[in-house]
């Protein structure tokens, strides 16, 4: 968009849509900042905004999806376990506190719906992790992982799991205790979770950590 200032891709993952009418279609979420027109006296010139960037071609042509603005930044997406490709963007925010932000698309990422604030996700107004581990089956639940620095500064990387789609947090346990920043899940090959993150003793650059868990680790509690 040319009234953007910047644009970043990431830091993250992005995913491919598995249900609903926009099967298929990758889903990239992205932030940018733009200048804040008639603003008022002593008000941000530049402001920042969370977006999504699609493509329904695998790759070969992409497309501008819905922003979320203004005070949003680096962001993650999910999809929904309700069959008809519902997603659920999660971002870093300045609008309230030390919480994440979270917003809901109906449409594959064309609009989305006004920020929530989450209470149990605080935040030390950082980028964070976020993906979907399983999809519901029979009597197993699907979960959401969800990894930042539990705390208002950068410290206490902390795994969190949800068992409905986003809607409570009730299992975290610690992955680091200290200085912490950006981290980035993957579910592994053997259904073991991986997870890479800015860490150190004294301030949360000093090394970057990969950590190997299983769920069950996870699920342990504190």
């Amino acid at each position: 968009d040319p009234s953007w200032d910047w644009y970043a891709t990431g830091p993250g993952v992005g995913i491919q849509i598995q249900h609903g009418p926009h099967k298929d279609r990758l889903v990239i979420p992205c932030d940018h900042s733009f200048r804040v027109k008639d603003r008022a006296p002593g008000g941000p010139a530049v402001e920042g905004g969370s977006h999504v960037i699609y493509s329904d071609d695998h790759g070969q042509t992409w497309k501008i999806g819905g922003a979320v603005r203004p005070q949003m930044n680096e962001c993650q997406v999910v999809e929904l376990s309700d069959g008809e490709g519902g997603l659920l963007l999660d971002m870093r925010n300045t609008a309230r506190g030390n919480y994440r932000a979270q917003s809901l698309s109906r449409d594959g990422g064309q609009t989305w719906t006004a920020p929530t604030f989450p209470p149990e996700l605080v935040e030390a107004r950082c980028q964070a992790s976020f993906l979907r581990y399983n999809w519901p089956e029979g009597t197993e639940p699907g979960r959401l992982l969800f990894t930042n620095p539990a705390s208002p500064r950068r410290k206490d990387l902390t795994g969190r799991v949800s068992r409905d789609d986003g809607k409570t947090w009730p299992v975290s346990r610690t992955l680091h205790e200290g200085p912490a920043a950006y981290s980035c899940l993957a579910v592994l090959p053997d259904n073991s979770i991986g997870c890479l993150y800015e860490c150190g003793r004294t301030n949360a650059y000093e090394k970057i950590t990969f950590a190997r868990f299983s769920l069950e680790w996870l699920e342990s509690g504190k």
